[in-house]
Order: structure tokens, then sequence, then C-alpha cells
């Protein structure tokens, strides 16, 4: 990913192009002259499958860049089914903190309204329904945003541009024509060469190749699939093979469009031409909804016929063909699917006969391999996610994390799944699933924490459908309210409490039942802890923590001992609070835990600013914001920040204290969370706010205002101690200087001290000449300038690294 500024914008993201580009130039100069005209907000890329219309918009994305200075911002939604997440996953791509449980569109126009960025919106046609009212939403509400998506049909929505992507050029006359004129055939070449570094188009093969680019109708991807074979055959015997197979399936009467027929066509050659092992081998992997490594290919797609010691060898057969793309930057190798070569895999795997069914044909129920696929891919992330739940406490944590985050297409596809699930045994796969998820803390990290909420309380509704066991329903709802709880979500806390108490009078016994009434106490603790600031929470946490100590418990119990400490740092008189808080710390270092030694250096900084010394507090409230924020603990992060604050006005710095309970409310809004209505929480920051006001008088609201504006990132560092104590009068200087241009107006600015005009301006960032007008109008007013040689004077400062002018 490319290098970004401090609130994680520019540059953004797209893929890097694994080979080269090849051919399409005219097309590729209309299309960027399409996206230069303001009028254009949304490009559409259309074409049948397999034309290149991702390769397109990858050149397109990459090209516009310094047009959009908040970025270029790649979503691939080619893996996502369900309708209903369009909206995560685009705020998955985007570097928006958000763990609430609000509604993504909201978010999504939150984050965009003020950014002058360009998404990329790859593979939308099985999402139309959902996708075209979000985007017209973005685009009436963003004013700045512009949107490339890729379709195989149009969104057919207002504002909506398209480009038609067809086939590359193919000779009309393979006995004749200079071949090497046309698209296809030098993509073919290409590719050729990089699978055999000897090949090379002669007099003698000429025709040979031309005549195979045509009966491929120059289709990129069949072109592509077509290639590495010259490693093992020569291009005659190659066009003589698909002349076969082509009179064959032409014989059984295909109604299929043209194009689409075509390339399934090739694939269907290309499966005809894998050994079998590498055949069963691409239909399993064809479940992923996203990527995957080796180790969960080989727990998914071997059995039967296929050895687990086969996959690694196929698997690279199967790259070497490019019916898989291997990512080896990653650590461990990733490997993926392209959206049409997995759709393909899917439907052979669905075949009950062996034959291949029409493209477009009503879905039959699934087949028994499918099935089994299916089953397996559950079984292999349920599996991983206990796994790591029960190992979390200890140095790996981070990497559990990251794995996990990567992975999360693929949960996302197994909670799907099991939440439609009309057995018990399917629903209690998702169950445990979204429970381990949550024990492990992926929610907080890589997910949201809505987004838990409602993967466990769906799976909770499943369980229910299947009249499955109370236990596994009590420890799903206790673990969606402690969720609920940490959102400050008062509403939805308060009805799961009821459910869960309900619940737990069906349940009694040993093992699991026993675990979920005590995941159950640990909820009820939480609520008295949090939402209520009840002094008998600090008892409760005692006993659901030696409850879960005695068990054995691995996975709840290190954030009973860590809210245990919490509530301790709160509501215990000085010696308590300082042996629970002290003995938790010390434990958790002895495991070399980062994400609980985080936590674990918070309760201690919170006892010690409480009964202690504010300056030891500041100390160990930095060291747990720098851990939250390098591992991205955002919800942490802000508990660390506001804490600061209350560290600032113990120490009698009024103006660090105000802009640090800014940066925190702002760090609130962004990610959607409510921890203002904790009660030890608002107790504590009611009392530093009035402080602070008392002190400042007026300035307060000045001063708390500007730490709100101030980038999460500029405000981290404010905190860590990185800047300079700010004086009263900081906020009137530090908005004199960068920060208080936007990154459109920084752009606009760095260009007039080029010397160009607002024409050439516009020109350069896809603006209208008003447009440009209007921002240099906003420069010259927030600099206090009255001529554009001011500003030139001003960015050359701003370059040289000289004081800049007020």
């Amino acid at each position: 990913m490319t290098e970004r500024t401090a609130d994680g914008w520019r540059d953004g993201y797209v893929p890097a192009e694994l080979n080269g580009f090849v051919g399409r130039r005219e097309l590729l100069s209309s299309a960027k002259a399409r996206l230069s005209d303001p009028r254009v907000r949304l490009l559409s890329l259309t074409g049948a499958g397999g034309t290149g219309k991702t390769r397109l918009a990858m050149r397109l994305a990459n090209d516009a860049r310094r047009a959009h200075p908040d970025g270029v911002w790649w979503v691939d939604l080619a893996s996502h089914t369900d309708p209903a997440s369009v909206g995560r996953v685009m705020l998955d791509a985007l570097p928006v903190d958000d763990v609430s449980a609000r509604e993504p569109g909201d978010v999504l126009v939150a984050a965009l309204s003020r950014r002058a960025a360009l998404l990329v919106l790859d593979n939308c046609e099985h999402l139309i329904g959902t996708l075209a009212p979000l985007v017209v939403r973005l685009l009436r509400g963003c004013p700045d945003l512009r949107i490339i998506a890729t379709s195989r049909v149009p969104l057919r929505c207002e504002g909506e541009h398209l480009v038609d992507v067809p086939p590359l050029s193919v000779p009309a006359d393979p006995d004749r024509a200079v071949v090497t004129e046309y698209e296809a055939v030098r993509l073919f070449e290409t590719r050729a060469s990089a699978a055999r570094a000897d090949f090379a188009i002669t007099p003698r093969s000429a025709a040979d190749v031309a005549r195979l680019v045509r009966m491929l109708d120059g289709i990129p991807l069949a072109i592509e699939l077509a290639a590495p074979l010259v490693r093992v055959m020569s291009v005659a015997e190659i066009v003589s093979m698909l002349s076969v197979f082509r009179l064959r399936t032409l014989s059984e009467g295909v109604n299929a469009p043209t194009r689409h027929r075509t390339l399934w066509d090739s694939f269907e050659w290309s499966y005809q031409l894998c050994s079998p092992a590498e055949r069963l081998l691409w239909v399993r992997l064809a479940v992923f909804a996203g990527g995957f490594t080796m180790d969960a290919a080989m727990a998914v797609a071997a059995g039967g016929e296929l050895e687990a010691g086969q996959v690694p060898m196929v698997l690279g057969e199967l790259a070497a063909k490019s019916i898989i793309v291997a990512d080896t930057d990653s650590i461990p190798t990733r490997y993926a699917m392209l959206a049409t070569v997995r759709e393909y895999g899917l439907t052979r795997l669905g075949s009950r006969t062996g034959d291949l069914p029409e493209p477009e044909s009503r879905p039959a129920p699934p087949s028994d391999d499918e099935i089994e696929a299916h089953r397996r891919l559950s079984a292999h992330f349920l599996d991983r996610a206990e796994w790591c739940s029960r190992h979390w406490y200890g140095p790996d944590e981070a990497r559990y994390l990251s794995e996990a985050r990567q992975d999360l297409p693929n949960h996302r596809a197994v909670l799907d799944r099991c939440a439609a699930a009309t057995t018990r045994e399917g629903a209690e796969v998702g169950a445990r699933l979204a429970v381990a998820l949550t024990e492990m803390r992926l929610w907080f990290f890589g997910g949201t924490l809505g987004e838990g909420m409602r993967a466990l309380t769906r799976a909770e509704e499943a369980l229910a459908a299947n009249a499955a066991a109370a236990p596994l329903r009590l420890t799903a709802l206790s673990h969606a309210g402690w969720i609920a709880l940490c959102l400050g979500d008062e509403i939805s806390t308060e009805s799961l409490l009821r459910r869960c108490r309900a619940l737990a009078s069906e349940v009694s016994g040993a093992d699991e039942a026993a675990f979920a009434l005590a995941v159950h106490r640990y909820f009820i603790a939480s609520t008295a802890l949090i939402l209520h600031g009840d002094s008998t929470a600090l008892p409760l946490w005692a006993g659901v923590r030696d409850e879960l100590a005695a068990m054995n418990d691995t996975r709840v119990l290190p954030m009973a001992e860590m809210f245990h400490a919490i509530a301790a740092a709160f509501t215990a008189p000085a010696p308590d609070a300082f042996a629970v808080t002290e003995r938790h710390l010390a434990d958790a270092r002895a495991h070399g835990a980062p994400c609980a030694t985080a936590w674990a250096e918070w309760a201690r900084a919170l006892a010690e600013l409480r009964h202690g010394d504010a300056g030891s507090a500041v100390a160990l409230f930095r060291s747990a914001l720098r851990s939250q924020w390098d591992i991205g603990e955002r919800w942490g992060a802000v508990w660390s920040m506001e804490s600061l604050a209350w560290c600032a006005m113990a120490r009698g710095h009024h103006e660090e204290a105000a802009l640090l309970l800014g940066a925190a409310r702002n760090m609130q809004e962004t990610l959607g969370v409510a921890i203002h209505r904790l009660r030890p929480w608002a107790e504590a920051h009611s009392a530093c706010a009035e402080q602070a006001r008392l002190a400042l008088g007026e300035a307060y609201d000045v001063t708390e205002s500007y730490g709100a504006e101030m980038e999460l990132g500029a405000a981290v560092d404010l905190a860590l101690g990185q800047p300079s104590t700010p004086r009263s009068d900081a906020p009137a200087r530090r908005r004199s200087v960068n920060r208080l241009l936007s990154d459109k107006q920084r752009a606009v600015a760095e260009l007039i001290a080029e010397g160009k005009t607002d024409k050439q301006i516009a020109s350069v960032l896809f603006l209208s000449p008003r447009t440009v007008q209007s921002h240099v109008s906003a420069i010259l007013r927030k600099l206090g300038f009255t001529s554009r040689a001011e500003i030139a004077a001003w960015v050359v400062e701003q370059q040289s690294g000289a004081a800049p002018r007020s």
C-alpha cells in the first residue's frame, strides 16, 4: 500500500499490476478524457466477463492520482455476495476507523463529504440492486467524490456515464494480416513469453496465433488462460485442440451470449486440459470468498482422491496456468481466484451430473460435493478462530489479529451462510465462530463492534430457529450485550440484558452450561461497572474472574482480569487499586501479550492518576496509547487519549487538557462510539472539562474545538508528547499553517507556485475554472494574503522548511 499522510487518506490504494498493460491506447485515452470532464462523476466500464475491465480501471485509477488529493481507493466487490454488506465492504477499503453500529451509508457520507477522492468499485454486477442507490447517495452527499465502476451491466442510476470495454482487436484474415498489429496477438505474445522465455511469434506460427486469438474472440482472460500452454505444446496444437472442443460445444445448442459463452468455453477448455487433481482442487478452492493460505487450501480442498500432500504441488500448477493468483509478498503467501474463475469453479462444483450447466441457467440445489466443500470451509475457519481465542493471551496476539483481518471475507461468508442455516449443526457453527471471533477481539481491530454485535445476534436467532440448546444462545447474546456496552448503546444493552436473564433461567449444569453462565455474569458485571458505575462491580468482577479461573478458561478470563483491574482503579481504595492493577500488569507482561499489556498499563495508570503520581500515570497512559495506535486498536486509543486529558488537567496544563478533550471527542465521533455515556468515564470527563473551562474561560471552547479539528495522527502525536506543549494562543497560530488548507487547496496553491493559470490548474486537477477560482479565494482568505504571488512565496517557504508566514 502506498504511503499515507497522518490521517491516512493521501495516495490511497490501488492493487499493483502483476504484469504489463497491453494495448487499449485509444480506449484508455477516451476513458481518461471522460473522467477529466467535471460533469462526469460516475464512470462505468461495462462489458462481458474477461474483457479487461478491471485492468483498464487499474490503469485509469493510477493515472488519476494527482487529481484526487484524498486518494484513489480500490473496492473489490467480487467475493461479496451479501447485498447488505456492500457499505461495510466499502468502509473496509477506506481509512475510516468506524467501529459503530451506524448504517454504513451514513458513515460513508460523513467520511467522504469533504474529501476529493476517487472510488473504484470493481465487479459490481451481482450487487447492483443495493449498490446503485448507495452510489447515488454518495455522489449527492459528497460533491468532490468521483466513482469508477466495473460491471458486466450498467448500474442504471442517475449521473452514470458508460464506457464499453470490448474484446481486444483480432486479425480479420489470419493468413494475410500483419498479426503483431493487433492487440490480442500482442497480449498472447507477451504472456506466452512470460511462460516460456524463448517464445516468439515467427512467420511460420503467426497464422496459428492469429487463428487462436480469433477463436478466443479477443477476450483477454481467455488469452491469459491459453498463453501458458506454450510450455507444453505448439501454438498449432493448441489451435487444433480448441477447434475440436468448440465444435463439440457448438453442436450442443448453446444459447448464451457470444462473449459470455466464449469465456465459459475457455474455462471449460482449460478445465479439460487440467489433470484430475487440478480439476478437483480448482472447484474446491472456489468456495473461498476471499484469499487463502496454503494451510487453508489443504484443510478445505484435501480429501478423497486429493491427498493433503498433493495440494502444494497441484496449487503451483494452477498458478502456472493462471487459474490461481499468488501474492508472494504476503507472509505467508496468500492465493486468490479472479471472480469469473471462481464463478466457473462454483458452477462446476455445484453440478451433480458432471456436465457444465448454462452460465445463466437457474441455480440447481447444491450437490453433495458443494455441501461438503462448504462444510470443510466452515470447519477450518471455526477451528482456527477457536484455537486463536484459546491462545490469545500471549505474544502472538497481533499476528492472530492480522490473519483474522485478512480472512474477514471468508469469515463473513461462513457467518452469512450459517445465519441462513436450516439445521441445528449449521446454526451452531455460525454461533461458535461469531463467539470465537469476539473472544479474540477481532471486532475491535479488524471488523467493527457493530458488525460483531449483529453477527452474534443473527447467530442466536438462527440457533433459536433451529431449536438449539440454550447455553450457546446465552453465550452469544451475552457477548453481544458486552459489545453494546462498549459502543455506549444503552438501549441495546438493556434489551440484551433482559433476554439474557430469561435464557439464563433455562441453563444449568457443568461444562458448556457453566461457561455460558459465567459469560452471562461477565456481562452483568460489565453493566454494573460501565453503565451504572455501581460500587458492587468490584466484587462481581472478582467473582467472575475466580469462576473462570476455576474452569481453566483461557478465552474470557484475560478480559475478566482486565475489567477487574479497571473496576479496582475506578472504585477501590488506594491500597486495593494498586494491588489489583499491579498484579494484572505483571501478569500481562509475563505473558508477553501486547494488547493485554496496553490495557493493563491503562488500568495501572488510572490507579496512579486517582491515588498516586500524575507524572507516572502519563508515562503509562502514553505507553498504552502508543501500543494501541500501532496495532490499530482505535477503540482503546480513545480511552487513552481522554485519560491523558485528565492527566494534563491534574498537572495544571489546561490548554493541553482542552485540546485532548476535543481530540478524544473527534475520535469518538469518527469511530461512531459513545463512550462519554459510560458512567465512570462520564464522571471523570465532566470533572476535567469543568476545571478546564474554569481555568480558560471563553478560550476553552476555541481550544477544545481546535483539538476536535486536528487530524487524528497529529492529535496522537500531541497526546504522546511529541509536539511542544501548546500555549493559549496555539489554536490561532497553528491554524495559519499547512493544516488550515484542505488537501485540494494545498494542491491548488502548489500549482499556483508553479506559475499555472486557473484554466491550467482546472485541467490538471479535473476541476472547473470556477471551482479553482473559489479555491484561490479561500486560500487568500485563510492565509490573510491579497495576491497569488504571496501564495506562491508561502508555498516556497513551506517546501524549504522556513518558518511559515502568518
